[in-house]
């Protein structure tokens, strides 16, 4: 895994992404697949923690993004989840996660989508970049 920088995806994409959060009044969490930074699918998965506040990727789901991206020829190229209450920033379970999947994560909360990434363990916004 490694962190894209820039994340490239579309205004589509986001705003579909944007669209599943909003739905929801727990964290949604998934993964972007693509092709180095540039983000082409969304691959959605089961948060166990049922929370509004924290998310427990489904392991199953998690075996089935690779098996996907695997499939297709992509790579996971990013974590995404929702702050239903919360800013677009990575609480500092969100940071302890960091270190666990070592990607950019995509935060996306009624203020708007902002990614990161850790740097010297701490997150570092990562830019985004929204193209055709």
């Amino acid at each position: 895994m490694k962190s894209c920088e820039p994340l490239r995806l579309s205004r589509s994409l986001l705003e579909a992404l944007s669209r599943q959060a909003s739905a929801s009044k727990r964290e949604v969490v998934g993964f972007l697949l693509g092709v180095g930074c540039r983000a082409l699918v969304v691959f959605p998965m089961e948060n166990l923690a049922s929370s509004s506040v924290e998310f427990l990727a489904n392991p199953l789901d998690v075996v089935a993004a690779h098996n996907l991206a695997e499939a297709l020829g992509l790579e996971l190229i990013a974590l995404y989840h929702s702050h239903p209450f919360g800013p677009a920033a990575p609480s500092p379970k969100d940071v302890e996660g960091m270190k666990w999947w070592p990607m950019t994560w995509l935060i996306v909360s009624a203020q708007g989508a902002r990614a990161w990434r850790l740097a010297e363990g701490k997150a570092a916004e990562v830019p985004i970049e929204l193209v055709a």
